[in-house]
């Protein structure tokens, strides 16, 4: 374990490390010396390059299919101006948080991300408790995001089916099956190791921003009518039963929200980059800038194409409705592929990014078993064990969605509301204990940190409360939103596990490297 002597002996390492990186030396493997001075062993083949690196946290974002998720919801809490200007206004605090993560990135370029970080920026009596909140807090989101990709992914699935068949399937029991079917692909391709990976982001950023460009150019040419811009940009439409239209329009938000977020996943490939501590930052950077865009430009396309905005409002299942109204049913069938075959990457790339995040946990003792965890397997070093406890984990917590027609919707809500919680705890342990004394990396935001910190703690405050309010009044077990339970549940059992396991047995991250 680390005590306080060997933490401050590792920070004062760490700035050796980083000046020795700044006068371009080429005689040593410096990832392999950064790691180190953090207390690990090189573990993983330095594969992943700039572009990979972008690629897998905008493919993990998955702008393209996941715009589309809460799409019938948000046109009820808002309507366009929700759509579009909820982007607007969410954009910027996404940005402050991605531009601090980078900041924490640079200078520790760890697997764990956030779990690793709230350690490191700790201090010695807190940063233990700290870092097993927000590991088990990320966890939680990881596997709820995964679920949430997967059980959209076989909507998109059924939605080919029963678009271009007369008989309809509208049974549970099949998105579930399709549900687990894609999930243990997802970690069939996942066990080929991150070499793989990277050839999937690489191919995946051409094939989601080709596959932008199909749908917002093919969809308003097709449309029959198009709403007028002063339609798209200020029309304005509360049914969620709230009377507050400003609470709507923030409701309305959960889209944008959830849109942008995943950006931190490239973290848990840090011990996998070439040069993490720059090409880490700017992957985030890059990946957080191209999915604002992407998603300001989907959302143009598909506002100017709507055909019936009250037949979206009760549909079903609105993607397919506004597909089949402004296209037909063969190019509405094509639109779904392109995003089952977008939403497929992003739930590889979260099961890779879970995976690495567990096993950094396992390293650290921080799961029961961790030995048993922390193994790899084969040639390229994989965390099969963990994968499979991934989805047995997921296959298992979506069951109660064959009596609950609202559970899954309260599952994509618990990822948000914990993403954002883990990604603002870090900054809250540097706010407080590392204010002005953080080792900086090759990527530093100078005298805009601290204001940047505190802004993106805020904002993850105020965004987290809203996403805990139910969506509909009045409110019934049918419309309650359940995420504040589950989220309380995540907390709860995280704290027990600390108080009869945890605080005796967990002090922060274990030294593996040889000194």
């Amino acid at each position: 374990m680390l005590d306080f002597t060997e933490k401050k002996y590792l920070e004062d390492h760490i700035e050796k490390v980083i000046a020795v990186e700044s006068l371009g030396s080429v005689e040593k493997d410096v990832d392999a010396e950064r790691l180190a001075a953090l207390g690990y062993k090189a573990e993983f083949a330095r594969e992943i390059s700039l572009f990979v690196q972008a690629g897998f946290s905008f493919s993990t974002m998955a702008v393209l299919p996941n715009w589309l998720i809460g799409f019938g919801g948000a046109m009820s809490a808002g309507g366009p101006v929700s759509l579009f200007w909820g982007i607007v206004v969410v954009a910027p605090f996404v940005m402050f948080i991605a531009l601090a993560m980078a900041e924490i990135f640079s200078a520790y370029p760890v697997n764990g991300g956030v779990y690793s970080w709230c350690y490191l920026l700790s201090s010695p009596e807190w940063g233990p408790l700290m870092s097993w909140i927000c590991g088990y807090m990320f966890v939680a989101s990881l596997l709820t995001s995964l679920m949430t990709v997967a059980y959209t992914m076989s909507e998109y699935i059924v939605a080919i089916g029963n678009i271009l068949n007369v008989h309809q399937v509208e049974s549970v029991g099949t998105n579930i099956g399709i549900f687990a079917a894609v999930l243990i692909l997802g970690v069939a391709y996942s066990y080929l190791g991150l070499k793989f990976n990277g050839y999937l982001n690489r191919f995946m950023v051409f094939w989601v921003i080709v596959g932008t460009m199909v749908v917002v150019i093919i969809m308003p040419a097709m449309a029959e009518t198009h709403p007028s811009p002063r339609w798209v940009f200020t029309e304005f439409q509360n049914t969620t039963g709230w009377n507050n239209s400003g609470l709507s329009f923030l409701l309305g938000m959960l889209q944008a929200g959830w849109t942008l977020l995943g950006y931190e996943n490239g973290a848990h490939l840090a011990e996998g980059t070439k040069n993490a501590d720059i090409t880490g930052p700017r992957g985030i950077i890059i990946s957080v800038l191209a999915a604002i865009v992407q998603a300001l430009v989907l959302c143009i396309g598909t506002l100017f194409s709507i055909q019936d905005i009250e037949e979206l409002q009760s549909s079903s299942f609105p993607v397919a409705t506004l597909f089949v109204r402004a296209t037909n049913k063969s190019v509405s069938a094509f639109f779904m592929v392109i995003l089952i075959v977008a939403q497929f990457g992003c739930l590889c790339n979260i099961i890779v990014a879970n995976g690495q995040l567990i096993w950094s946990m396992a390293r650290d003792g921080c799961i029961p078993n961790s030995e048993f965890w922390y193994k790899l397997h084969g040639d390229r070093q994989v965390p099969l064990r963990i994968f499979l406890l991934e989805i047995s984990i997921c296959i298992a917590l979506i069951l109660p969605a064959f009596g609950s027609a609202v559970y899954w919707s309260a599952i994509m809500s618990t990822a948000v509301v914990c993403a954002n919680v883990a990604y603002g705890l870090p900054y809250v342990c540097r706010l407080i204990w590392k204010r002005h004394d953080m080792p900086k990396g090759r990527f530093d935001l100078g005298i805009w940190s601290l204001p940047i910190n505190i802004l993106a703690v805020l904002w993850i405050l105020f965004f987290g409360t809203v996403l805990c309010i139910p969506s509909i009044n009045p409110v019934s077990p049918d419309t309650m939103n359940w995420s504040c339970l589950m989220i309380g549940a995540v907390v709860m059992l995280c704290l027990t596990f600390w108080f009869f396991s945890g605080r005796k047995t967990f002090r922060g991250p274990k030294e593996t490297a040889e000194h």
